[in-house]
């Protein structure tokens, strides 16, 4: 007797909010094998999403396919299997080579057949482009928010996000001590870990604290990355490299951001050198 399981799956991000439920689905799923005089020998269940590979549930699954441990999948839709290229791939070539015999969903059944392998590979391609697809409208939603000068991400230290204006505004506790520790570095008469102990031993500064984490003095690697953000400058600065025009209220000015990169020696923004020759002053 060829050897079935049920495969259920939902997760909980947006591509699947419209989905049945997984206990549904196992439900629904039994109903369709006693219809069809089946025997199932496992229901598997995976609350993940499948647009990435590495679903460690449906993993197992592959792999007891190329064993020959199963060789019929019962599953709602075929999207419920696969949704990007590489598990894609795998579950279409195990088909191809009679690995696996069947899958069954609720309204089809895609076997090693020509025909059906086609519709099989459309319906998962059509599932891997949805994903695809939210890919792109995410990336395009982010540009747009950047264009207008908003972030989607945590501000840096000294700013908060305003829930009910949906816009980054200065944090009424730190903003102002965040502003001195470069005022501080600007003097010249401070070295940043002067200027780190300054603020956590005498300020009393902490950050921001959240469900996990905050709450603690700051940290000597926050401190560099502050100096060479330009969010402080009033410019957004994504990892690409593609700059943006921020909408919050700068902390600095240019010339002081660019003044604080000389003092640091960042890259593309020499260290000015003092140099000793033979005979100065003479």
């Amino acid at each position: 007797m060829t050897p079935y399981v049920i495969y259920a799956r939902k997760s909980t991000e947006s591509e699947d909010r419209q989905v049945l439920s997984i206990e549904s689905q196992v439900r629904e799923l039994r109903g369709l094998a006693v219809r069809r005089g089946i025997a199932v020998s496992d229901v598997l269940t995976e609350a993940k999403s499948a647009k990435a590979p590495g679903r460690p549930i449906f993993g197992s699954l592959m792999r007891r396919i190329r064993r020959g441990e199963v060789r019929g999948i019962i599953c709602w839709k075929m999207d419920r299997l696969a949704r990007n290229h590489l598990d894609t791939g795998a579950l279409l070539h195990a088909l191809a080579e009679g690995k696996l015999t069947e899958v069954i969903t609720s309204d089809r059944t895609y076997t090693q057949d020509g025909n059906d392998r086609f519709m099989g590979s459309f319906e998962l391609g059509m599932a891997t482009k949805y994903i695809d697809d939210l890919r792109a409208n995410v990336k395009r939603g982010n540009r747009a928010r950047f264009l207008r000068g908003w972030i989607n991400y945590i501000p840096p230290i000294g700013y908060q996000n305003d829930l009910a204006t949906k816009t980054i505004v200065p944090d009424p506790e730190r903003f102002d001590l965040v502003r001195r520790m470069w005022e501080l570095l600007l003097t010249g008469a401070y070295r940043p870990e002067q200027v780190l102990r300054t603020a956590n031993e005498t300020w009393g500064f902490r950050t921001k604290k959240g469900k996990r984490t905050g709450g603690k003095p700051l940290h000597r690697s926050m401190l560099y990355r502050m100096y060479g953000d330009p969010f402080y400058m009033g410019i957004i600065r994504l990892r690409s490299g593609e700059t943006f025009p921020g909408a919050h209220r700068p902390m600095v000015t240019k010339e002081e951001f660019d003044r604080v990169q000389e003092m640091l020696g960042r890259p593309g923004r020499p260290r000015p050198q003092k140099h000793e020759f033979p005979f100065t002053g003479l």
